[in-house]
């Protein structure tokens, strides 16, 4: 899980991704099939809220190397600023999200385009109602531009919990990715995928490790830490 790619990160960026053909299977955000996986894993390169250096400087990297792409968009705000950033030292305060001739040039290149939300607020905190109009609303903005199904979902800051899962999957939605590292096969109703955050600033070990799943442990380790606190405070 990518967000952006700064033209001084280009050369890092290539380098990850040569590291990942070598030691994946790289594959769509959508992929179902059973490629000959010559026991690498599958793993899908995705980047969430589709900020224009994606195009500028991923892309054509990707395209190279012969690597799909999976991009999540918030349809209230292309081909504008990220208006849900206010801190302006963050790396991508400055970017410009996608438009939507942008966005049809990404699939029309091979990409795929998936929906995160209208707005980019944490669905967790909206009401049953406001939660649907969300998924529900981004989706038909997406159909109507790129004049296919969009059927996959990334929830913005990988808030979500069974009521938004049952939300989505009312929406029409078949895939939901989050932002943690859980076991894609033991997802909520099977169509629930776990993503790792990366960056082309993470140094090469790090990387190497992400990419080959050592941090699925992450979510059941933070889990097992949080139940240890709440015994810690009842004994207090």
């Amino acid at each position: 899980m990518y967000h952006s790619v700064k033209t001084h990160e280009r050369e890092q960026f290539a380098r990850q991704m040569d590291l990942l053909v070598r030691l994946t299977n790289p594959v769509a955000g959508d992929f179902t099939g059973h490629k000959n996986c010559r026991n690498r894993s599958f793993v899908a390169v995705t980047f969430d809220d589709g900020y224009q250096s994606i195009l500028e400087n991923a892309l054509p990297i990707l395209q190279q190397k012969k690597i799909p792409v999976t991009v999540f968009v918030p349809t209230n705000s292309l081909g504008s600023r990220p208006g849900w950033i206010t801190n302006k030292e963050h790396r991508d305060a400055a970017e410009r999200l996608l438009t939507s001739d942008e966005l049809k040039l990404i699939e029309q290149t091979g990409g795929l385009i998936g929906s995160h939300s209208v707005t980019h607020r944490p669905l967790t905190e909206l009401s049953p109602i406001e939660a649907l109009a969300e998924l529900t609303e981004s989706r038909q903005v997406l159909e109507k531009i790129l004049e296919r199904n969009v059927g996959s979902f990334a929830l913005p800051y990988g808030a979500g919990n069974p009521d938004v899962l049952r939300l989505a999957a009312e929406a029409g939605y078949q895939r939901i990715f989050l932002s943690e590292p859980v076991n894609s096969r033991g997802g909520a109703e099977g169509f629930v995928y776990g993503r790792i955050g990366v960056s082309p600033t993470d140094w090469v070990m790090e990387y190497r490790f992400k990419i080959l799943g050592a941090y699925q442990w992450l979510p059941m380790g933070i889990a097992a830490k949080r139940r240890i606190r709440s015994v810690l405070r009842k004994l207090a």
